[in-house]
This record gives C-alpha cells, sequence and structure tokens, in this order.
C-alpha cells in the first residue's frame, strides 16, 4: 500500500502549498478588517450628526456640505495612487492610508470649528479613496479568477461589519463620553490596525492567464494585450459597472450621512434605538451578500457564462433594490421602513462586490490595479453631489419628507442602471473586443 508519509513530493511540497494556502486567508482576514475600519471611518459622522450639529449651530445644507467634502479629493486621490500601486509596495500604501486616516480624526477628538471638521473629513476622503480597489487589488495577487467570489465578498463584508459594529458601538462612546471620542476611538483604531498589517501583509504571486473549466467563461487578458484606458473605460462591461457604481456609491453616500438622523428625525427613534436599527439593516448585507456570492460561484461552476452569473445577477438586485427604495415615500410602521431600507441598501451594494470582478475579468493584469482604483473613484463622485443634494432637499421640503423623496430618486436611479446592465454587462464580448482592438 503506498504511504503517503514516505512519498518526497508530499513531504516536500505539501507544506508550503498548506501554508500559502492559510497566509492568502490571513491576508483576506486582515484587509476585512482595513475596510471595516474604512466604513466606520465613513458613518462616525452620521452617527453623531445631530449632538455635532447642535454644539456646531450647522444647518442641514452645511452638514450636507460637510458630508460631500469628505468626496473632495476621493476619487483624484484613488485614481492617483491606482496608476502607481501596479508598481509599488502595496504593503506600505495600504499601511500609509490608515495613518492618514488617524491623522484625520484626531483633531476632531476635541471642540473644533467648522474649517477644521472640513479638512479633516477632506483629508480623510483622500486616505480612503484608494482602500477599496487596492483592496481588492492585494486580494486578487493571491486568487484566480474563478475563486474571486468568495473572498471579494468577505472583504467587501468588512464594510458591512464596520457600519453595523460602529452604529451602537460610536453611538454608546459618544453618549458616554461626548461625541468627540468617538473619533479618537477611531485614530487609535487605525494605529493598532497598521501594526497588524506591517506584521502579515504581503502580496501574492497569482499572475497571467488562468484557464476556466468551461468555455462560456472568460480568462483574464493576457498580460501581453495592449489594451489602453481609453479602450477599456469605453468598454461596454466597465461602462456598465460605472453606471450601477454611481448610483451604488450614492446609497452608501446617503446611508453613512443621513440615514441614522432619518431614523431620528422621522422615524422617532432615540439616538440608542437609531445606532442599533441603522446597524441592523447593514446588517442585512452579510447574509444577502454572502447567499448572492454562493449563487453566482455555482452558477460558474456550473458553466454558466458570466454574462448571467455576474452581470445579470448583480443588475437583478439593482432593480429590486430601487423598488423597495421606492416603496419608502408610502406610508408604512416605523419598522417595516427600517426592513424594507435593509433589503434595498443591502442589494444596492452587491454592486461593489460584482462590479470589480466584471471589471478585473476585462482587465490584463498589468492594468488591473488602475483600473480597479479608477473605476471606483468615478463611482465616488456620487458622493460628492448625493448628500449634499439630500441636505438641500431637506432645508426645502417640510415635515422630514425630503429624506423619502431622496430615497425614492434614488430608487429610480437603481432600476434604470438595472436595466442597463442587462444590456451592457457582457465580459465574454468585451474580452472578444479588446482582443481585437489589441490585435492579439
Amino acid at each position: 500500500m503506498f504511504n503517503i508519509k514516505e512519498s518526497g513530493f508530499v513531504l516536500s511540497h505539501s507544506p508550503p502549498v498548506a501554508t500559502a494556502s492559510r497566509q492568502r486567508w490571513v491576508i483576506v482576514a486582515s484587509l476585512f478588517l482595513f475596510m471595516a475600519i474604512n466604513f466606520a471611518d465613513k458613518a462616525v459622522l452620521g452617527l453623531v450628526a445631530v449632538p455635532l450639529m447642535h454644539d456646531m449651530q450647522l444647518t442641514h445644507a452645511q452638514f450636507g456640505m460637510v458630508g460631500s467634502a469628505f468626496f473632495l479629493l476621493f476619487a483624484l486621490s484613488g485614481v492617483g495612487i491606482g496608476l502607481v500601486a501596479d508598481r509599488l509596495n502595496v504593503k506600505w500604501l495600504l499601511a500609509g492610508l490608515a495613518l492618514v486616516w488617524t491623522v484625520a480624526q484626531l483633531p476632531l477628538a476635541w471642540p473644533t470649528s467648522l474649517a477644521v471638521l472640513l479638512a479633516c473629513r477632506i483629508l480623510l476622503g483622500a486616505g480612503e479613496g484608494p482602500a477599496s480597489p487596492l483592496a481588492l487589488h492585494v486580494v486578487y495577487t493571491w486568487f484566480e479568477d474563478h475563486e474571486r467570489s468568495l473572498p471579494t465578498t468577505i472583504v467587501q463584508q468588512g464594510a458591512t461589519t464596520g457600519i453595523i459594529l460602529a452604529g451602537p458601538v460610536l453611538t454608546f462612546i459618544a453618549q458616554r463620553w461626548y461625541w468627540h471620542a468617538a473619533f479618537l476611538t477611531l485614530g487609535v483604531v487605525g494605529v493598532l490596525w497598521t501594526i497588524l498589517w506591517l506584521c502579515v501583509g504581503k502580496s501574492g504571486n497569482v499572475r497571467g492567464p488562468r484557464p476556466h473549466a468551461s468555455a462560456s467563461r472568460t480568462a483574464p487578458l493576457p498580460v501581453h494585450v495592449r489594451a489602453s484606458y481609453g479602450r477599456l473605460l469605453t468598454d461596454r462591461t466597465v461602462i456598465g459597472t460605472l453606471l450601477q457604481g454611481l448610483v451604488g456609491y450614492s446609497v452608501i453616500a446617503i446611508g453613512v450621512i443621513w440615514v441614522p438622523s432619518y431614523f431620528r428625525a422621522a422615524l422617532g427613534y432615540s439616538a440608542t434605538e437609531a445606532g442599533w436599527y441603522f446597524a441592523l439593516q447593514v446588517a442585512a448585507q452579510i447574509p444577502i451578500g454572502l447567499a448572492l456570492a454562493v449563487l453566482s460561484h455555482r452558477l460558474l461552476a456550473r458553466g454558466v457564462s458570466t454574462k448571467v452569473a455576474r452581470g445579470a445577477l448583480v443588475s437583478s438586485a439593482c432593480v429590486v433594490s430601487g423598488i423597495a427604495y421606492c416603496m419608502l415615500h408610502f406610508d408604512a410602521p416605523p419598522l417595516v421602513k427600517v426592513a424594507v431600507m435593509a433589503l434595498g441598501s443591502a442589494l444596492a451594494l452587491q454592486v461593489f462586490t460584482f462590479g470589480p470582478l466584471l471589471v478585473a475579468e476585462v482587465t490584463p493584469d498589468s492594468r488591473r490595479g488602475a483600473m480597479l482604483a479608477i473605476t471606483n473613484s468615478i463611482a465616488t463622485l456620487a458622493g460628492l453631489v448625493a448628500p449634499a443634494g439630500m441636505g438641500k432637499l431637506l432645508g426645502a421640503v417640510a415635515n422630514n419628507q425630503g429624506y423619502e423623496i431622496g430615497f425614492a430618486i434614488t430608487g429610480v436611479l437603481l432600476i434604470a442602471v438595472g436595466a442597463a446592465g442587462f444590456l451592457l454587462l457582457d465580459p465574454q464580448r468585451s474580452y472578444q473586443r479588446l482582443q481585437q482592438l489589441s490585435g492579439a
């Protein structure tokens, strides 16, 4: 009988393979925490909105301006760092970003002015702009294309977890030690993550095309394919992900800035209740996101094309999400509205799981880091408009009806980009077009 313990092949090669497998999941776990801190940083402003606006005597329009200021340099820094990400050590890039977050939070740990608040949020946005695409770029250096659905979902669920924890935890800290303490807490957490990442962080070595089991799915474009950024950005699949990403980021921007105050001002919940309900409605993203990731993975394993397993799936999620947001405009008990918003936001945010997968699928490895950053940065431009727009709407419409009018507008846009996705998201056609244009 063959004894695997006596096999030189097993003894010499199995440990490194097992070690590499464990290491890539350590990287995924670390980047999960990275994204959790990232979104807790975003959410804190909305969670302390009421006492902050009271203390600093800010109007809804001014607070909306502060919310939008976060995105002033968000896209520019995302594009700028994304363009050099493929040539620099991403370990140090991610550590540097986390330290920028800390620097941006600490001045708000003490009484401050509107000018300082604006400056800190602008700096924080500059530091967080490249975060998500860089995190996914690192993940994709550890996993082949057909393996990426689960790790992508896990890392993106870090954002959800960050908001879930931020809701009750930062609300408690703000009530117990005043709202300045919430910013101090996040600054300290940023330092702790940086130390962790410097100990465990590194890129993997997955490069080049990886054939799939089925010819109905595309392999990533080979490195030698000469796909310019112009060609990639005008590709139908990339355009489809950009449209969905723009509306999806409106959901994020409005959610972290205005939803907690919507729960308090329009639905009548206390600060503690609003914090918990905010966390619970965000928590719906975890089971829904994992369920859709598993469904997509199983469809791919059965040979279903990525046009269906990724493109049609995320487009369907957008349409259903849009219907849910439109329903918020109708009369219903507060708890029902919280549940409907939970479903709508959970489905809308799937564009940030499937969008990067689709972009990476039609992008050569040599352009992947930059393209993930560029597409993410373009999508985040919605953050410049959405919070400020909601603030002006609230100032113009009485009795808090502005919230639900704003949500209904978002719903209509979600339905529109979902419908567009059915037409545009087609990685196989994109792959063939880019090969033809590149002469590959």
